[in-house]
């Protein structure tokens, strides 16, 4: 079995990876069937936001944008429109969607998302699974084996290490040999200072070295706050916040039972106003940006449940 923590520059077997993060297998299928092919272009994009998770909902929403820069050129004039004919100044979010401005443009902004050729990925893991991708002594096995610049607590580091694999599988999985990656991350705990950031960015590195089957390009990582005054990244990053705080709602309401036999499935019905619209928008699958939402779930000792959450609406 592969130490997880050692994460040796050499490839490991696809078999070794499985071993040491069996639910990773799942998950890598479920982006399959999303798309079979890598994206061609030379600079991929993601974007990530963490705030949809719900406080009487039994999962932890973790919502992504990975996008082909090459192939999205229409996004920056289409969201322009939407921020200077409506928006203005504010910060389109999930939380603040009570604003009458906000609300005004929710429809806008979504169509205006349409313009990029990627996919929208919110991971959805139950909250039993307290420890997903590392361990209670996590955090001093790698700061031995690698050094840590930033104070971790356990619960941040785990959450670190989650989104920080999910990365690199999406990177597996849709990046092309020589390809630039770029990821923007909301400011959440777990890149709350510079030490943070800068301990996410080499453990996505690593897990990319493990993960990844081909040679990339230069890979960075930042937050908003790299531009404190230009809204590019904020609208950018608004577009995961916007599905992961629908699909929160939706988990509120509805708790998904694994099944084998078929897709965990849900109704949108009952919900606020503004998930209505971004469900819409999110089960609609016909155009350049796809989205589905992963479920991780535990299904027995050691065993794991993965499978997309499907809208009865869109049935």
């Amino acid at each position: 079995m592969l130490d997880p923590d050692i994460l040796v520059p050499s490839l490991p077997s696809p078999e070794e990876l499985r071993a040491t993060w069996p639910w990773t297998h799942g998950f890598a299928r479920e982006l399959l069937e999303l798309r079979q092919t890598p994206f061609s272009g030379s600079h991929l994009i993601v974007g990530s936001d963490y705030s949809g998770s719900h406080v009487d909902s039994q999962f932890r929403t973790y919502g992504f944008l990975i996008a082909d820069a090459d192939m999205s050129p229409f996004w920056p004039m289409r969201i322009r429109r939407v921020r200077d004919g409506i928006l203005k100044e504010r910060r389109m979010s999930f939380k603040n969607l009570n604003d009458v401005r906000r609300r005004e443009a929710l429809i806008p902004f979504l169509e205006a998302a349409e313009a990029f050729t990627g996919h929208v990925v919110v991971v959805a893991v139950a909250k039993k699974l307290s420890y997903l991708t590392s361990y209670r002594q996590a955090i001093k096995r790698w700061s031995d084996l690698h050094g840590v610049k930033a104070r971790w607590e356990s619960r941040a580091f785990e959450e670190m290490s989650r989104v920080a694999h999910f990365f690199s599988l999406f990177v597996a999985a849709w990046s092309s040999p020589a390809m630039n990656v770029s990821w923007f991350t909301d400011e959440d705990d777990i890149v709350a200072n510079a030490d943070r950031l800068e301990d996410a960015h080499q453990f996505a590195a690593k897990l990319s070295n493990l993960h990844v089957r081909h040679q990339l390009g230069e890979f960075m990582m930042n937050t908003p706050a790299v531009v404190p005054d230009d809204f590019a990244l904020e609208d950018f990053l608004a577009i995961p916040d916007l599905a992961a705080g629908m699909v929160g709602e939706i988990l509120a309401k509805h708790n998904p039972q694994w099944s084998s036999h078929a897709p965990s499935s849900a109704s949108s019905s009952g919900l606020s106003a503004k998930s209505d619209i971004i469900a819409d928008w999110f089960w609609h699958n016909e155009g350049t940006l796809r989205k589905t939402c992963i479920l991780i779930q535990a299904a027995g000792e050691g065993q794991y449940g993965i499978g997309t959450l499907k809208s009865r609406m869109s049935q």
